[in-house]
């Protein structure tokens, strides 16, 4: 990863490309990533101003205030995807992150990546599980290129294609897999967003469950979502001095911290702390 993709992802915002000006907007939330929505959010008569819009954009010279910028094409298994992709390797840079929706096969990341090696250009490829399909294959996808860094995870197109209500084990053990495939993988795994703008508690359980089954980030539809993001995915200073302390007394062969045994497990998880502050 380039040094602005290595940089936190505790947060993603998706804000539609239709709207220039929301992409300086959202970054003011403290977000750590705008995502510029080429898909849903945009309608088909829309896309080639949006896609425009999204150009103007790129086309501008990188500085130190310029936000950290993922952009969600359309599936490139349509012709809208195609255009996405042909606007974005023609750009003068190109966005920190490139989210791929509706991935069903390697394949389909596997196109995407020999693109980018013709054209000599490069961004972190983030597919998105949407899908049975794609869940079957997630392990695969997960692995498919150098060039994926994450997965995420699309909880409202899952649902609807299992015929899963939001709140079912359904849905819980979908999260979980995909997790566990980006553990598999060594990338990270980003969460759907919670579609309760208003709902506070619902977010902070769904952020709950997010963190402790694996999950290093989580998007959002709506600013007032971030701030409760950075702060759950950011670890405690409690946490911090913790993962220290099992780190220093691993060095030493296993240890007992807090009266619990310290192995390589629990070093690598203490690792894994600290990597994210």
């Amino acid at each position: 990863m380039s040094d602005r993709s290595a940089c936190p992802t505790r947060s993603w915002l998706f804000t539609p490309a239709t709207r220039p000006d929301r992409l300086l907007s959202a970054a003011k939330s403290g977000v750590d990533i705008t995502i510029a929505d080429l898909e849903d959010s945009v309608s088909s008569a829309e896309k080639p101003d949006a896609r425009k819009n999204l150009l103007a954009w790129l086309n501008t010279p990188l500085n130190e205030t310029t936000p950290r910028l993922a952009v969600r094409i359309n599936p490139v298994s349509t012709r809208f995807g195609l255009d996405d992709l042909a606007a974005l390797l023609d750009a003068s840079r190109m966005p920190d992150f490139i989210l791929l929706p509706k991935v069903e096969s390697p394949d389909q990341v596997a196109l995407v990546a020999s693109l980018f090696d013709q054209a000599g250009k490069t961004s972190v490829l983030v597919p998105l599980i949407e899908s049975a399909r794609g869940m079957f294959a997630v392990e695969s996808i997960a692995r498919s290129s150098a060039y994926v860094g994450a997965l995420m995870f699309g909880a409202a197109d899952y649902a609807s294609d299992v015929l899963a209500q939001s709140d079912s084990l359904a849905l819980q053990v979908a999260r979980c897999r995909v997790a566990a495939a980006c553990a598999s993988a060594g990338i990270e795994a980003i969460d759907a967003p919670c579609f309760a703008i208003h709902d506070a508690d619902l977010l902070q359980s769904d952020l709950v469950f997010a963190l402790a089954n694996g999950f290093h980030g989580k998007s959002a539809i709506h600013p007032s979502h971030i701030e409760s993001i950075n702060r759950v995915f950011t670890p405690s200073a409690d946490r911090v001095t913790w993962a220290k302390r099992v780190l220093e007394a691993n060095e030493h062969g296993v240890g007992i911290v807090d009266g619990r045994m310290i192995d390589e497990a629990i070093a690598r998880e203490a690792r894994g702390v600290l990597a994210s502050v």
